[in-house]
């Protein structure tokens, strides 16, 4: 599913129209790869009636709540250059009434060394963060931005991983963020590539083998397409008015 940035910013415009469903989409698997229990059901309800359904941890309410409000930011800011500034911000609105807020680990770098929980991924020193994340930022703006350089930004975000807590969404709001502003196919990881998302992470990370990552979020690329098949329409209305 390809969106350019006038289109997504346009259609966000319209109520029950499928900016929602995308919307839905990431945001669904994005939590639900971090834990969240919110169901489809769940997340449609809040999106739909602001009403939240079943029984959950406070922050994963939060977070749910924030990631809503933290996707339709990063709609609105598209084409804004991608700075340490944006990046804090999206950590900051993600983590907004949170424990970690309460802490002191909201829209910050982490202050105490960190893992990525079932790798052996070597992730950066606190000290080093904001140097490697300058340092990526950099070799962003000189790339060719092309979904493998997207894909590439991401890993060595996560390998970096500069938060406390909240990396791996952070980092998918960026890919949204790169995917929306450089005509590449959006990538929502769908539950079902969850495992293959995380191993192909690891082996990028521990072995400098992208091929098994490029190749499942291809595969996210085409699930989301097949799931949102009216997009062509809505283009097609916007296109004529």
């Amino acid at each position: 599913m390809q969106l350019t940035v006038q289109q997504i910013q346009e259609i966000k415009k319209y109520p029950n129209s499928i900016y929602t469903q995308i919307k839905q989409e990431f945001l669904y698997h994005s939590n639900k790869i971090e834990g969240s229990t919110f169901t489809r059901e769940n997340l449609a309800s809040y999106l739909d009636q602001k009403i939240i359904e079943g029984s959950h941890k406070v922050d994963d309410v939060f977070e749910t709540i924030n990631s809503v409000d933290l996707f339709d930011f990063t709609v609105d800011t598209l084409s804004e250059p991608l700075t340490k500034r944006l990046i804090l911000e999206y950590h900051r609105m993600l983590k907004l009434n949170t424990r970690d807020a309460e802490y002191g680990f909201s829209g910050c770098w982490k202050k105490i060394p960190n893992y990525i929980s079932g790798s052996k991924a070597q992730v950066a020193q606190p000290y080093e963060v904001d140097a490697k994340i300058e340092e990526l930022l950099s070799w962003w703006e000189q790339c060719e931005k092309a979904f493998e350089d997207i894909v590439a930004f991401h890993v060595q975000f996560e390998s970096i991983h500069p938060f406390q807590d909240g990396n791996g969404r952070v980092g998918r709001f960026i890919m949204l963020k790169q995917c929306l502003e450089n005509g590449v196919g959006l990538i929502a990881i769908d539950e079902k590539y969850e495992k293959q998302y995380k191993e192909g992470l690891q082996k990028m990370q521990t072995m400098q083998d992208m091929s098994d990552l490029l190749e499942v979020l291809k595969k996210c690329q085409e699930f989301l397409s097949d799931k949102t098949i009216e997009l062509s329409n809505t283009i097609k209305c916007l296109e004529q008015s």
